[in-house]
Formats: structure tokens, sequence, C-alpha cells
């Protein structure tokens, strides 16, 4: 009897690695996406101008009112009209006396009169009442509108035929034209270029007025967390009395009064109300972790509180910290566009929130001019979806959890 060996290593398939979502977590289908969409609008300010002219976003820059051609309900093609059109040929004058032209108001009175019966060529026309040599006799001269006796004939008109597009407008605007694919507004401006230069700018508000919220929630939040003591009870109580404010009246009453607002000067507005929030919840993660063992090993090898609280749990919370950004950057977004569509915003800078503010002022949809408001509200959908699902992605990032639910 013998016994046979079997090689594991030959009989054993070779598998091949995979990327996997447990393997790299930052692969995560939601994350991505949502990124893509925000990428998209951040990216439309740079490619936009290679590809589109966007002084066209300027005032008065573009024919008013056209709507995009693509736009459903406008019929092209193109028609035959004939057109009659009268030459203009010289007729020579004969020889003699002749008639003059009869005049529905009766010519000139101080006219010196040919006619071979006048004698005096009296400047006043001699006696209106005087019998003249006329057909009729009549001493009011006659009825202007009477046809004329005289040899002349009117020259003959010519018929021309031309080719003109026509359409079918159901608003009653200017004929739309590819040179103006998104349409332009009344106020002679082509949407593409304010979409192309307005988005980015919106997106760029929210990305600096949650940055700089942010910045500030994080240093506070790890100090009352971290430290605590009288500390965190001045950085807890200050926070909780400006997160009551309502910021929205705050923040009109500060835009009103300001006299020039930029871009950035409606970042920092945004920045003012946008650190309470951030600095509430950083402050409770970090009470959590502030307990856990490398943090007390910390202490135990003497890191300073400095590198305990951002070299030791903050890279532990840099997905929640993410998540939290994101939904910041909608939220500072969101108050922006509020401001603008009231008319607070850069009136002389292009962006989403004062397109919408020209559409309203100008009553666009009852006018039918859906392009006017229509296009920003789509992008400002685009922006919300994509980090609606930025902070989805980065929640299943940081909770491993969640990413492994599955459905029932």
């Amino acid at each position: 009897m013998t016994a046979t060996t079997v090689d594991s290593t030959k009989s054993a398939a070779p598998r091949k690695a995979k990327v996997n979502r447990w393997d790299s977590p930052w692969l995560n289908p939601k994350f991505i996406s949502g990124l893509a969409m925000v990428l998209f609008v951040a990216l439309m300010g740079v490619l936009g101008p290679l590809f589109w002219d966007v002084d066209l976003a300027r005032v008065a820059t573009s024919p008013q009112n056209l709507p995009p051609p693509w736009a459903p309900g406008y019929d092209y093609g193109m028609e035959e009209v004939v057109v009659e059109t009268a030459p203009a040929a010289a007729v020579e004058a004969p020889a003699g006396p002749t008639k003059a032209a009869s005049s529905l108001t009766g010519g000139n009175p101080l006219a010196p009169s040919n006619s071979s019966s006048s004698s005096g060529g009296s400047l006043t026309g001699g006696n209106p009442l005087a019998p003249k040599p006329t057909a009729s006799g009549s001493m009011t001269g006659g009825n202007p509108l009477a046809p004329s006796t005289s040899q002349e004939s009117a020259p003959a008109q010519t018929a021309t035929t031309i080719t003109r597009p026509v359409t079918t407008n159901p608003y009653g605007f200017g004929i739309p034209s590819w040179d103006h694919p998104m349409g332009t507004e009344s106020n002679g401006r082509d949407m593409l270029a304010v979409l192309l230069v307005g988005a980015p700018r919106s997106l760029r508000i929210g990305l600096i007025a949650a940055g700089i919220g942010m910045l500030v929630g994080i240093f506070l939040g790890f100090t009352a967390g971290f430290v605590g003591g009288w500390v965190d009870n001045v950085i807890r109580t200050l926070s909780d009395a400006v997160i009551t404010i309502p910021s929205l009246a705050v923040l009109i009453v500060i835009s009103a009064y300001v006299r020039s607002v930029s871009v950035e000067n409606m970042a920092l507005l945004l920045a003012i109300f946008a650190w309470p929030g951030p600095t509430r919840l950083i402050r409770s993660q970090v009470l959590t972790m502030r307990e856990r063992g490398y943090v007390q090993m910390a202490r135990l090898s003497g890191a300073s509180r400095f590198d305990i609280m951002f070299k030791e749990m903050m890279p532990n919370l840099l997905p929640y910290l993410a998540s939290s950004f994101t939904g910041n950057v909608s939220g500072a977004i969101l108050a922006a566009t509020g401001l603008e569509a009231l008319g607070l915003g850069p009136t002389r800078i292009p962006t989403l929130g004062m397109t919408i503010f020209y559409a309203i002022r100008a009553a666009a949809i009852l006018r039918g001019m859906w392009w006017w408001w229509g296009l920003p509200i789509a992008i400002l959908v685009i922006i919300f979806s994509g980090l609606f699902l930025m902070t989805i992605g980065l929640d299943e990032i940081a909770n491993p959890r969640l990413r492994g639910v599955q459905k029932q």
C-alpha cells in the first residue's frame, strides 16, 4: 500500500487581489459620485473660458430675451415670401405748360404761378374768388381726391420672391439662436456665460465660509473637550449663545449696511455664524476620545497637549471632520443664495443667487422665461446633491458598520 501526497501549493488556484471597500474604504461609490458632481461645478470656471466667451456674462453684451434653441414648442423652417417692389423710374416732364400736381393741402400759396392766364404774378396768388380756367369752374378747386386725368401712368410693380427663416414662438420672444445655447435674459446677458461664471463663485463662497467655520470649530472644540474646566465652560456657553441667534436676520441687517459686497466679503459674513455648530460637535467627539488608551499612553509618554490633540486624536476624526465640512458647505451656499435672492449679494459679480434675484425682479416666471431661473436652480440641485452624497459616503467611510449593512 502506497501513500500518495498531494502538493497543496499546486492544487490551490492563485487568487487575484481585488480592491474592495474593506481594503480601501475611500472607494465608496456615493462619495466618488458626489465628488464628481462637485468637481464638475468647480471646473466650470476653469474649463468654461476655454470653449466659451465668459465676457457675455456682462450686461448688454447679447440680445435680450432669447429662449434656448432646444426649448420645446419652437418649430423652425424656411418660407418663401413674395414682396412687391416699385422701381424708382424717372418720368420726363413734357414740354410746355403742365398742370400742377394735385395736393391735399392745396400747395404753397406763396409759390409763383406757372399758369399762362396769370398776368400779375402776385405773391399772394391773386383773388381767390376770381374764376379760374378749370374744367369744373369750382371756386373751391374741386375734389382733391378725384383721380387725375393726367396722361402720366404709374410705374409697374415687380414681384420678388425671397426666402426667410420662420419659427413658431409660443412666448412671443425673439428667434432663438445657437449663438446663445442657453438663451439670454432681460439684461442682455448670455445664460451659459452666467452659469460658467456664477456657479463656481457660489461654490467658492460656501467653501470659504465653511472652511473658516471648521478651522475655528476645530480649535475651539478640541480645546474645550480636551482641556475641560473653566475653558470648557466659557467656550460651551459662548457657542450655545451664538447658535441661538437668528443668523439670517442678522446677516440681512449686516449685508444691507455693507457698501460693496464681494465674494470674499459674503463668505466672511457667513463665517461669523458658521463656527458654533462644528465647535459643539467636535467637542462631544473629543470628550469620548480623551479617555481612550492611546491618549493615556501619549500623556504618560510626556507628549504635549497640542501633539495629543492634533497628532494623535485628530487623524482619527478626519472622516468625521470631512463629513461635517461638506454639510457646512451646503448650509453656507444655501444661506448665501437666500441673501442674494433678496438682493443683498454682490451686484456686480454674477452668482447663482443674484441671477435668481434678477429673474424674480423681472417677473420671469409670469413671462414664461423658465431658462432664466430654472437653469441656476438646476445647478444648485447638482451642488447640493453632490455634497449630500459626499456626506453619506464619508459617514460610511468613518463607520465600518454602515459599510456592512446588507439589503434584506
